[in-house]
């Protein structure tokens, strides 16, 4: 391997921009004339790395690709082409299967090894598609725990490396006084709605329900929601219709620190929630369509009885989900009062949780990021 490799980078999405930022910093600590380029957002171009497209800023939900198809498939040609041209000493796909499948086969053709970090979750959704995982990378770095095992045993080349979420997250702090929230109703609720403007717009009413009936029954209670940007929060306030809201931006973790209980949208969030020992409410906004094609087709299209990763992880449902959700607020009210109701169950959740983020974790000084770094140069020594 020459000491100049160039490696070819790809991410769709701000944790994806964030978790390969890091990779980048860590593969450059053992290979500091290595040159990185492709698709990437704001930090992984600030780590170093060259852009040919960001996709970051035109991530969206389920309908987003469809009505963004012209510009996506542009682009993805335009990164193929991009492989094809540069013939990269290794592309390393990171998470939005979407986007990476097609970049995978594109290197592939070209003889380029592809070392995918943070493997798509086919085990949950596309179990069939562990045979197009095996057959379009030489290597896959998982980031949940039991995920090496199902992909080895499905032939796919696959190693836990540990989840980088944790590797930026600061000591928890002590957390606060739940019996004092709890008897006094003096409760701090995160209320979560997501990053995306599809999410938004799609959990905003109901969250808004909720924070209504938790002021209306604790007087005393204080609600935050949650943005990630200026722009959502501009969203959020828009839908909120001129009531007086709080809300946080840029400051998830200061948020989770000190909350007794968060309302949630599904996905990593979940994991912080856990790490800070947040009990919570799960739920996600899906269609209609999506719950009849779970209905009709089943275990054949999704093979975990669970969907949120908290319960996923602790093999069992320890916090409530609601699972494709299509818009129930009565129901989402009630598993948010039920929960908050049942002090013995808060106490107990709250260690449950904090044990739960441990495996995920890597002991320091290394990283999931160090970790992975590895692979990807040992796989680029290989070849």
């Amino acid at each position: 391997m020459a000491p100049g490799a160039t490696i070819f980078l790809s991410a769709a999405e701000a944790s994806g921009d964030e978790h390969a930022a890091r990779l980048i910093q860590a593969i450059r600590q053992r290979l500091p004339d290595a040159r990185f380029v492709g698709a990437a957002g704001p930090r992984m171009a600030q780590a170093g790395c060259e852009v040919l497209a960001d996709l970051t800023g035109k991530a969206s939900m389920l309908a987003g690709p469809v009505l963004k198809a012209g510009y996506y498939l542009r682009t993805v040609r335009r990164l193929c082409r991009g492989i094809r041209k540069i013939r990269p000493d290794l592309l390393i796909p990171v998470d939005s299967p979407a986007l990476n499948w097609h970049l995978a086969k594109a290197a592939r053709k070209a003889g380029v090894p592809v070392f995918y970090y943070i493997a798509p979750q086919v085990w949950a959704w596309a179990p069939w598609r562990t045979k197009k995982l095996a057959r379009l990378t030489d290597q896959v770095g998982c980031i949940l725990p039991f995920e090496e095992r199902y992909l080895w045993d499905r032939g796919v080349n696959a190693a836990y490396v540990g989840h980088p979420l944790f590797d930026a997250m600061p000591a928890p702090p002590a957390p606060p006084d739940l019996a004092e929230a709890w008897a006094a109703g003096r409760w701090r609720v995160a209320l979560i709605p997501g990053s995306r403007e599809g999410e938004i717009r799609g959990h905003m009413p109901a969250l808004l329900a909720v924070e209504e009936m938790i002021r209306r029954r604790w007087p005393q209670s204080h609600c935050t929601f949650t943005a990630y940007t200026d722009d959502a929060e501009r969203l959020i306030r828009k839908l909120s219709k001129g009531r007086d809201i709080d809300v946080a931006v840029g400051r998830m973790r200061e948020v989770l620190a000190e909350s007794h209980f968060a309302v949630t949208k599904s996905g990593t969030v979940t994991l912080e929630l856990a790490y800070f020992g947040v009990p919570m409410v799960i739920f996600h906004r899906t269609s209609w369509l999506l719950g009849l094609a779970r209905h009709v087709l089943g275990r054949w299209a999704v093979n975990t009885p669970s969907f949120s990763l908290v319960n996923i992880l602790a093999g069992r449902k320890i916090v409530p989900e609601l699972m494709p959700w299509h818009g129930n607020v009565k129901k989402l009210k009630a598993a948010v009062k039920e929960v908050m109701d049942d002090y013995g169950y808060l106490f107990e959740i709250r260690k449950q949780l904090t044990q739960l983020t441990d495996a995920l974790r890597v002991a320091p000084p290394a990283s999931a990021s160090d970790n992975a770094a590895q692979l990807a140069v040992r796989l680029l020594n290989h070849t």
